[in-house]
């Protein structure tokens, strides 16, 4: 099987106390990049949520959203020694000025520091409930990836296909190219000998290295056997991350499509390299998105 990197995953659990719901998005990247967003008290496990993503889903770009309304944000407290120090002082002048109006609450609870924020802390109950909800979302976008890998395999073989396809009638196509060159020199060696006297064996090996130069034998060879090693790759189900791998094959595959168009000189040849080429540009953009 192939699997997409691009996949989406979401799973809620809830009881009584409330609900935590985890979000994964993942989109194609050479590395693994992890964006999280949690809510207070999650710091501390930040590390063993990007090692589990990493593990699991392995190379993407992943945005991964947790929300926990068990947690209620963050704990709120009074500072009750600075609050009494305040109001213990603000009576004191009211007496001291005679002033009736005791009614301090209102100015002493807008002065900073009054109250103070303490970070929530998780509790092993919710996190419990986040490991098992993030378990299922990573389940979830694996599922979505194998789905779209399927669509993205079945695009790739097809193309690879009609690569392999095209070898037989490269093979037509230079029996003829090798039939035009021949006529074409004993064309010009005629031409030759009718002015000047040749070295008749020198010349006969000038011509042969530049029928070896020519030769597409080789190449032709190679692409069938990278063709065939594409395919067993792609339709191992024993493994799911091949996407670099395939690049490479790929690569080799434009390494020999490159050199016959370059031997060529012969245009129903060289038009079948353009469209292997067109096959192949095809197949380079789905690997990109091959886990």
């Amino acid at each position: 099987m192939i699997c997409s990197m691009t996949g989406f995953g979401k799973s809620s659990n809830e009881t009584d106390k409330g609900k935590v719901t985890v979000e994964i998005r993942s989109l194609n990247g050479k590395t693994t990049d992890i964006r999280l967003k949690y809510p207070a008290g999650y710091s501390e496990k930040e590390m063993w949520i990007r090692n589990f993503i990493h593990n699991k889903l392995t190379r993407g770009k992943f945005d991964v959203n947790i929300s926990n309304n068990m947690s209620n944000g963050n704990n709120l407290s009074v500072n009750e020694n600075l609050f009494k120090e305040y109001h213990k002082k603000l009576n004191k002048l009211a007496d001291e000025l005679n002033e009736a109006n005791r009614d301090f609450f209102p100015s002493i609870v807008r002065i900073p520091n009054i109250f103070k924020e303490t970070e929530y802390e998780l509790r092993e109950e919710e996190w419990r409930m986040t490991v098992t909800t993030l378990e299922e979302a990573a389940d979830k976008l694996m599922q979505y990836r194998k789905q779209e890998g399927e669509s993205i395999k079945k695009d790739i073989v097809e193309n690879v296909t009609r690569i392999k396809d095209s070898l037989p009638l490269i093979i037509e196509h230079d029996i003829e190219r090798k039939r035009i060159i021949k006529d074409r020199l004993l064309k010009s060696i005629a031409e030759i000998e009718d002015r000047n006297k040749v070295d008749k064996n020198r010349f006969e090996q000038e011509v042969l290295y530049y029928l070896e130069k020519l030769d597409i034998n080789e190449e032709q060879q190679r692409l069938k056997q990278h063709c065939d090693y594409f395919l067993e790759i792609i339709n191992d189900e024993t493994k799911f991350e091949k996407g670099k791998k395939l690049n490479f094959v790929a690569q080799e595959l434009g390494r020999e499509i490159n050199t016959m168009g370059a031997k060529a000189q012969y245009s129903p040849l060289q038009k079948l390299v353009v469209n292997m080429k067109d096959n192949l540009e095809k197949i380079k953009e789905q690997l990109a998105n091959v886990l």
